[in-house]
């Protein structure tokens, strides 16, 4: 069987996937890079995210993240994480390759020149100002990234397209929830 590990810039719709698919989990880094303050605990994680002074760096990351990545994929998930430095690069230096058989990792990113529809996606979910701050801030060099990647596959979003349909056309089968 084969295995699948989708890299997909924030804003493109990797929740809904979850949500809408029994095949796919929405794999974000945040519960194991960081360590949250009480006070946010219980808060959804698009309002945790923008709280960088009430969470604490996890020592344990990235090898927690890693381990339940690798559990997930071998149960024949799709295993949709955020396509970020930490997290391209914490996937891309470990050996997660060589230890599933099979896998295929896909990169997926909006145009270049299209910043600004993902600003308005993230407001519309409610991620605050610091978290869209900080994506402005990395966008280029993400860009940047996604462009240099060697050996993987990639899919470039085109304007007004989500996950689901940049995924369908690439031919990823999809198996909507009953």
């Amino acid at each position: 069987m084969q295995k699948l590990l989708i890299m997909a810039y924030m804003g493109t719709g990797k929740t809904e996937l979850e949500k809408n698919y029994d095949n796919v989990v929405d794999f974000d880094f945040q519960d194991y890079k960081y360590i949250y303050d009480e006070s946010i605990r219980h808060l959804p994680l698009e309002q945790r995210k923008g709280n960088v002074n009430l969470r604490t760096e996890n020592p344990d990351y990235p090898k927690n993240f890693l381990d339940d990545a690798t559990k997930l994929l071998n149960e024949g998930k799709i295993v949709v994480s955020p396509f970020i430095d930490h997290v391209f690069k914490a996937y891309d230096d470990s050996n997660i390759k060589s230890q599933i058989q099979d896998l295929r990792i896909i990169l997926v990113c909006p145009e270049r020149n299209n910043f600004n529809e993902y600003v308005e996606r993230f407001k519309k979910r409610g991620s605050s100002s610091e978290f869209i701050a900080r994506r402005e801030k990395e966008f280029s060099s993400l860009m940047d990234l996604f462009d240099n990647a060697k050996n993987y596959e990639k899919i470039v979003m085109k304007s007004g397209q989500f996950l689901k349909e940049a995924l369908e056309e690439y031919g990823i089968i999809l198996n909507k929830k009953k």
